[in-house]
């Protein structure tokens, strides 16, 4: 079982990928933070269905995100990497996750409750959809620049992939194509599940596992 879950495990980063491409094209552009909240009721309750599976597979896909981050981090260490980029590597997976978690449920609250809101709290509602960024733009920072230093390390998917994936970390840090960054990470990570799970699992070393059974 654990040998089947090593070789598949990967491939949540390609579930990851695809239930962001579905939240991102499934959903519509919110209305702006200056837009009055007669404009951002008829908005919502006219997208309602839209935004919520925009919502929930925004959701969904971060989870599988961190998934793939654990996946990846026991290759890294399977092949005798260094552990702290590894652990890193789930650290800045799971800052990203829950950065993106409050813009989803923002967004959700709105395209459920619209009509029980009223003007002012469906407006902050809606500004806060828009500019709660900060903690996404941490967490994938994070991700990007230890996770792709571990890929360049340790080749787990290659090197030339983890120098791409530390390129999109720095740019989720520069504000005027910091989205842009985030959904080429994603589009990273769906490669690199494939990759990860067509290439064959490295064995853990003997010295390790004896130091494994030795803790157990």
């Amino acid at each position: 079982m654990e040998r089947w879950l090593s070789r598949w495990a990967p491939l949540s980063g390609t579930v990851s990928g695809l239930l962001i491409a579905v939240s991102f094209f499934s959903g519509n552009s919110s209305p702006d933070n200056n837009a009055p909240a007669t404009q951002v009721f008829r908005f919502y309750l006219q997208h309602a269905t839209q935004q919520k599976v925009s919502a929930i597979c925004g959701t969904l896909g971060g989870a599988f995100l961190v998934l793939f981050a654990v996946a990846m981090a026991a290759r890294i260490r399977a092949r005798g990497g260094s552990s702290w980029l590894a652990s890193g590597a789930i650290g800045g997976a799971v800052f990203a996750a829950l950065g993106m978690i409050p813009l989803f449920a923002f967004s959700l609250i709105l395209a459920s409750d619209a009509k029980f809101l009223t003007a002012s709290s469906a407006q902050t509602l809606n500004v806060l959809e828009n500019d709660f960024f900060l903690p996404l733009v941490a967490g994938f920072f994070v991700f990007g620049v230890v996770g792709g230093l571990a890929a360049v390390i340790n080749r787990a998917p290659a090197r030339w992939m983890g120098w791409v994936l530390f390129a999109f970390g720095i740019l989720c840090a520069v504000p005027p194509i910091s989205w842009f960054a985030f959904l080429a990470t994603f589009l990273w990570v769906l490669v690199a599940g494939i990759w990860l799970t067509v290439q064959t699992p490295a064995e853990v070393p003997e010295a390790a596992r004896d130091v494994s059974l030795a803790h157990a």
